[in-house]
């Protein structure tokens, strides 16, 4: 199977990486240019749009103040008065009445064109400034009982339209207004202003573009003013529903169209403005090129960056395994130039200090293998005294000669046994119990040797039994406790306890003899000094010959005398 490689891999993982964090700067560069470039959109619109509100809004109290100024005027109430009494209008006074309207209409600046105003009493008289709508006065007549009803301020009746003589409608809305005297308060009428939709559109009509529209709109989404007439009394049903669903803001977006809208106070009526979104959106065209030619130059120089790291990190990698080749080739004499970076400085010094280390370990070995061996040659030829054999025998024949038969029958039956576990035994590692059976054979026949001047207990935790320990390793320790504890006048007890720690086991043999000073102990594990108690070096240095240097033996003072020895083992 052909293995990939990894400074590849890396390098196609950071640059992915680096292209996505690119990828998404870029994005939120743009959406964020885009939200404030909308949001100043927004704002310079709705200033406009607050403006133009403004003037519509003056335009519909012009209105009202013109229809006020009817309502309340004396000549028109005196002859309304006569009408009142029974008496019936006269040709006169229909005339008066018209001609008194079409002055405060022609007065009225110079829309009066757009301006028709009808006031109609209460005995069902009409009296008109034109005729030219009277096909809907039926329709008109309608809003008279509302009105009275209502008594004082104008109402605003819904946009309506009427034929005209070349063949279109025109729109207009009512303006409607109780007519009663001042004084007395007692009404007379109502006055309809018929104000031509035209009043309201003169006021955005200039700002309307192929990009750009406007309109006005009611509380229910009717369309009142429009440029295209043919789309006023329709209905914008998206406007009602972006206004319920957000009471706060006063935009939304359709059909990639931005809606903007502005209140006409005093009538309930809305200023609605439709820009095209990418028209509106049209300085983040050259944000977008921008990112564009931003990502692609990243995109380059971030590829050239990373092979250019990535051939710094390959070329000291490559070094590190042809030198490594040579070494498993068998030259172990290499060595790695230092490098100028930090990393590859560690990492050669590291591997040349390796160099270093497997060679003083190899030397180390072979000398360790050959001290192995001749300790393991010291070691059978010193499992049994010699002088332990015959000094056994020897009890055994004094017991004999005394008739002490069951003694000496005793002393042989545990004699034999230790010298077949001796004899048999061709393990180098044995459990701990069958290791205690054997002291328990070698200390029966010392006790019967001593005449019991001594007591050995055994204090092993359970879980450490069939912990694996190098054989014949506490057998030195015992006798050299019994040897050395003989010298005083008391009952020698020795204990042996075992227990498992941090993966490890430790074996505590310890005496309450004549105890060891620490000359003794430094004398003990001097290589240099030939000395009978040669079997503990012996232990001391099998154990670290077969665990390493962190175990051994060591020798301390058994407080208040007595001598105490500790062997560490790993646990196995």
């Amino acid at each position: 199977m052909k293995k990939r490689s990894l400074i590849l891999q890396l390098f196609i993982m950071l640059f992915i990486i680096l292209q996505c964090l690119i990828a998404f700067l870029a994005y939120s560069t743009y959406k964020y240019a885009e939200s404030v470039i909308l949001k100043e959109v927004i704002q310079l619109n709705t200033n406009m749009l607050q403006q133009i509100a403004i003037r519509i809004n003056q335009e519909l109290k012009d209105v009202e103040v013109l229809a006020s100024r009817i309502a309340y005027d004396t000549s028109i109430i005196e002859s309304l008065k006569k009408s009142s009494d029974g008496e019936r209008a006269n040709k006169e006074q229909l005339l008066k009445i018209e001609g008194i309207m079409s002055g405060y209409i022609w007065s009225y600046r110079s829309t009066a064109m757009l301006i028709d105003a009808h006031l109609i009493d209460k005995r069902g008289n009409t009296y008109s400034t034109s005729y030219s709508m009277s096909s809907n006065q039926e329709a008109d007549l309608a809003a008279l009982d509302k009105v009275l009803e209502n008594g004082q301020g104008s109402e605003i009746f819904p946009i309506k339209s009427y034929f005209t003589s070349t063949g279109g409608n025109n729109y207009y809305f009512q303006v409607a207004r109780k007519v009663e005297d001042y004084i007395s308060k007692q009404d007379y009428g109502v006055l309809l202003l018929n104000v031509n939709e035209k009043l309201l559109g003169d006021n955005y009509i200039r700002l309307t573009n192929e990009e750009k529209d406007f309109f006005i709109v009611d509380q229910d989404g009717l369309i009142i003013s429009h440029q295209d007439k043919d789309k006023i009394t329709e209905k914008l049903n998206s406007f009602v529903e972006a206004n319920s669903k957000n009471k706060l803001n006063n935009y939304y977006l359709q059909d990639d169209k931005l809606f903007i809208s502005q209140p006409i106070s005093g009538c309930g009526w809305y200023l609605v403005e439709s820009v095209s979104l990418a028209s509106a959106l049209l300085p983040l065209k050259k944000i977008e090129l921008f990112l564009i030619a931003f990502g692609i130059l990243c995109t380059l120089l971030t590829g050239v960056v990373l092979c250019v790291v990535a051939r710094k990190i390959a070329e000291p990698l490559s070094l590190l395994r042809n030198k490594m080749t040579e070494f498993n080739d068998g030259n172990l004499s290499i060595q790695i130039q230092d490098s100028t970076y930090k990393e590859f400085s560690e990492i050669s010094i590291s591997f040349n200090e390796l160099i270093q280390r497997v060679n003083f370990l190899l030397k180390e070995n072979i000398n360790n293998e050959r001290q192995k061996r001749l300790l393991e040659l010291d070691f059978l030829r010193a499992q049994i005294n010699p002088h332990f054999i015959y000094n056994t025998l020897s009890s055994i024949r004094f017991y004999v000669e005394m008739g002490k038969n069951k003694e000496a029958e005793e002393m042989l039956y545990h004699f034999s046994k230790l010298l077949r576990r001796v004899l048999s035994r061709g393990d180098e590692f044995v459990l701990l119990r069958d290791e205690v059976k054997h002291l328990e054979d070698y200390v029966v026949l010392q006790k019967m040797r001593y005449a019991n001047a001594f007591l050995v207990e055994f204090l092993l935790a359970e879980n450490t039994l069939n912990a694996q320990i190098p054989s014949f390793i506490l057998q030195p320790i015992i006798e050299n406790a019994i040897f050395y504890g003989l010298q005083v006048n008391r009952l020698i007890v020795i204990k042996v306890e075992a227990e498992l720690a941090d993966d490890d086991l430790y074996i505590k043999i310890s005496d309450n003899g004549i105890g060891m000073s620490q000359e003794k102990i430094t004398e003990i594990f001097n290589k240099e000094v030939q000395m009978s108690r040669v079997g503990i070096l012996n232990v001391h240095e099998r154990i670290r010959i077969l665990y390493g240097g962190a175990y051994g033996l060591t020798i301390e003072q058994n407080e208040p005398e007595g001598t105490i020895v500790i062997l560490k083992l790993h646990y196995a």
